[in-house]
């Protein structure tokens, strides 16, 4: 292990030593914090969910046991404000409890506790002159029993009314109440898995429990204390209880007019397990990011050298002239901007090389097409002069009478000199760089001018020629004699490649900081294979009627003038090519 390495491995551990015990108290101080603050949290949600719960059945069952008290109160008022008979009382008896569903039976009975009417009790047998409730009854008062039930188990209660004459009760109004709807209320309660909300009344007795055989059957429970409490209490009360060794939280809330009172009971345990799992969860997860922030922390400062390592590395190799090799650093910080400024300092170098070879070429390339051009000249002397002698030749012997075979000769002969000729001339104009004769123009004069040329020819062959020039295009800076021979060469291939009807659009505007303009015909188009030739010198698809520079010099034409050329062809749908002219 080098001296390097064993300062290096000192300083992590160093690092190590006064980072990390901060940043594990830090974790668990937070996660305490957070644990305690979701524990109250838990608890207050909780008690108020309790309390909104046994709020909401009281008062479930006070409205029902009210309506149904009100409802029979409406009967006896009735009843007393009429004189009716035997019939009439058993029909408004019957009407009632077909209206009243609540009600299993409803009976009218008399002071002496006989039986008048009734739509059919289907309780128990019941001596009513013995009945608390009845004796109750007779001194003017509503009254309600304790919970029965039914043969059928169904739970019931007797609840009375007195039919008052001046203040005197005369007769009894006697009804069977059906508790369904109050148990109802305790079923549709769902507190965890095993709470329930159940009904006592102030002896401790059960009145409601889902556990039917608690009704009526236990006895009352021991809460003298709970009771009184609840009795005496507005809001809901809250204690503990002990019932087969397990922990019950218990909400109850006295029902006043009805001398009940509603409790809510769920297992501790149960009401717990959901933050103690929390809870767990929480440490298991804080230690589990504690060892992450060590593992991390020993891994963040092991590799802390890394990007220079990287970047020494990478340096290296672009100094041994490999300018490709870019140097990655993933760091935000003085590294990565380092990283950054000798990748730019990279770039700059090879743009730099670059532009020296380009212009290494161009300087080539210039000192090629100048030998070329000294050759060419002397070469296009003697040619020259051959074909000024031939030309001369041709012309005497033009005079004289020839036969018809030596007057085709001589056409021939006329016509391969003149293809010479042209040839000669495109060559010498491709040797030589252009020289500009720059005039600020506008370029549509140029294209009517190259059209007027042509329009007779394209009519004689139904070619349509097209021109859209908005007024307001800027003019460039051009010699005009050179674009015009570009538009003119372009318009000319254009025609030549069209055999049947068709039309030739050229169109002009302005593209960002270029003036536009293109030139598409309706011709049978190019050849893919030869569509990436078509500027490369001496290259034709005319066969032997071209010369394979005509769109070379205009390439080289529109170079001249900082503008481009570009061709796009598709076949049996046409050609189209766009000269870019800068405007400045």
């Amino acid at each position: 292990m080098t001296t390097d390495s064993i300062k290096k491995t000192k300083l992590i551990y160093k690092f190590l030593l006064f980072i990390l015990p901060l940043l594990i108290i830090s974790i668990v101080t937070t996660s305490v914090i957070l644990s305690w603050t979701t524990y109250n949290y838990f608890l207050k949600t909780i008690n108020q969910d309790y309390r909104n719960i046994i709020k909401s059945s009281a008062g479930e069952i006070r409205l029902y046991m009210k309506n149904a008290q009100q409802s029979l109160e409406a009967l006896a008022l009735a009843m007393a404000a009429t004189k009716i008979d035997g019939w009439q009382k058993e029909m408004a008896l019957t009407a009632f409890n077909h209206a009243a569903v609540e009600f299993m039976s409803v009976s009218l009975i008399s002071l002496e506790g006989k039986e008048i009417v009734s739509t059919g009790r289907e309780g128990g047998e019941i001596t009513f002159s013995q009945s608390e409730v009845f004796k109750k009854v007779l001194m003017g008062e509503n009254a309600i029993s304790n919970v029965m039930l039914t043969k059928d188990n169904i739970p019931y209660i007797h609840i009375a009314a007195p039919v008052l004459s001046l203040g005197k009760a005369r007769e009894v109004l006697w009804g069977e109440l059906n508790l369904k709807s109050v148990w109802d209320v305790l079923e549709g309660v769902t507190i965890g898995r095993t709470g329930q909300v159940y009904i006592m009344d102030l002896s401790g007795r059960y009145i409601g429990h889902r556990q039917i055989d608690r009704v009526v059957t236990t006895p009352p429970a021991a809460k003298p204390n709970i009771l009184k409490e609840l009795r005496e209490s507005d809001t809901p009360v809250g204690w503990i209880e002990e019932k087969d060794g397990t922990r019950l939280y218990c909400l109850g809330v006295h029902i006043l007019d009805l001398n009940w009172v509603i409790v809510l009971s769920q297992p501790c345990p149960e009401i717990y397990a959901y933050i103690y799992r929390n809870i767990y969860w929480a440490v298991f997860i804080t230690c589990l990011i504690c060892l992450a922030a060590i593992l991390l922390g020993w891994n963040r400062i092991k590799h802390f050298l890394i990007p220079i390592h990287t970047l020494h590395r990478q340096v290296q190799r672009i100094g041994r002239g490999d300018l490709d090799q870019k140097v990655s650093v993933e760091s935000r910080d003085e590294i990565g901007d380092l990283a950054l400024a000798f990748n730019e300092m990279t770039d700059s170098l090879k743009k730099f090389i670059s532009r020296e070879v380009e212009t290494a070429k161009e300087l080539a390339h210039a000192r090629n097409l100048a030998m070329l051009g000294s050759a060419s000249s002397k070469v296009t002397h003697e040619v020259g002069n051959l074909l000024n002698n031939l030309g001369m030749a041709l012309s005497t012997l033009k005079n004289d009478a020839l036969s018809q075979k030596g007057v085709a000769t001589l056409e021939i002969l006329k016509k391969e000199s003149g293809r010479v000729r042209e040839f000669i001339h495109n060559f010498l104009q491709f040797a030589k760089k252009p020289e500009l004769r720059l005039n600020r123009t506008s370029i549509d004069s140029i294209i009517r001018e190259v059209l007027f040329i042509h329009q007779p020819d394209a009519e004689k062959r139904g070619i349509h020629l097209e021109l859209n020039w908005p007024s307001n295009l800027p003019t460039v800076n051009i010699d005009i004699r050179l674009i015009y021979q570009v538009i003119n060469n372009l318009i000319k291939n254009g025609l030549e490649a069209m055999t049947d009807s068709g039309k030739i659009r050229i169109e002009g505007k302005v593209e960002r900081e270029h003036l536009l303009i293109t030139i598409e015909d309706t011709g049978p188009g190019i050849e893919p294979d030869a569509l990436d030739r078509i500027f490369d010198p001496f290259f034709t698809t005319k066969g032997k009627n071209g010369t394979g520079l005509g769109l070379s010099i205009v390439k080289t034409i529109m170079g001249a003038h900082r503008g481009a050329i570009e061709c796009r062809s598709e076949l049996g749908k046409g050609t189209t090519f766009s000269l870019r002219l800068p405007l400045h």
